[in-house]
């Protein structure tokens, strides 16, 4: 049975193209990020709190808008054992702390020339490396959106090619089994960081 090959239009591809090469550096980065936090890599060590601030960020998101706290920290890093330190050292981490408070830590190199180091800070635990973690596998899900897009140019409810039309076109071949390949990753990576970052 042959299966009719519509014209996708080129928006849906730009569309789809758009979102791969997001996800697919958010969840690089994301990956990289939690790679700290589980000590994996970096300088691992102790801040120590001067002060935090908090303020409202207002973002949109499905069309609501919402709002979320921002919180920045300011303190001093020691590596473990004493090999290094940072007297100004920021962070940001999940939520505000008093003047004093330790926070176990990574930092993570990000700097320009040997003589002006910067550096960054990560929480270093096993639930903020789980967190990431799924974030990161998340973003397989959206990769495969946005290859099903690219493939087949249906591109949300206002697309131009029905979805039915868009799925019938993906049978035969290789299309689904990598679609449902990318985003079964993305969902098993997910559930596993997830429980991973609870369990330890």
């Amino acid at each position: 049975m042959s299966h009719h090959q519509h014209q996708v239009p080129f928006a849906a591809r730009l569309i789809g193209v758009g979102v791969m090469l997001v996800t697919l550096i958010g969840g690089g980065i994301l990956g990289r990020q939690a790679t700290y936090a589980a000590g994996l890599r970096g300088s691992h060590g102790e801040f120590t709190v001067s002060q935090c601030s908090t303020r409202t960020v207002d973002y949109r998101s499905h069309g609501k808008h919402r709002t979320r706290e921002e919180v920045k920290c300011q303190g001093t890093f020691t590596a473990d054992g004493g090999t290094g330190s940072d007297s100004g050292a920021r962070l940001e981490p999940a939520s505000s702390h008093p003047a004093g408070a330790r926070i176990s830590v990574t930092q993570t190199q990000s700097a320009s020339t040997p003589a002006n180091r910067r550096f960054s800070y990560v929480e270093a635990n096993a639930w903020n490396a789980g967190l990431m973690f799924a974030f990161a596998f998340g973003m397989l899900i959206g990769t495969a959106l946005g290859a099903f897009a690219t493939v087949s140019g249906y591109a949300g409810a206002r697309s131009r090619v029905p979805f039915g039309a868009a799925w019938r076109s993906t049978a035969g071949g290789a299309t689904r089994p990598v679609l449902f390949g990318l985003a079964g990753v993305g969902a098993l990576g997910v559930v596993v960081s997830l429980l991973l970052g609870l369990a330890l």
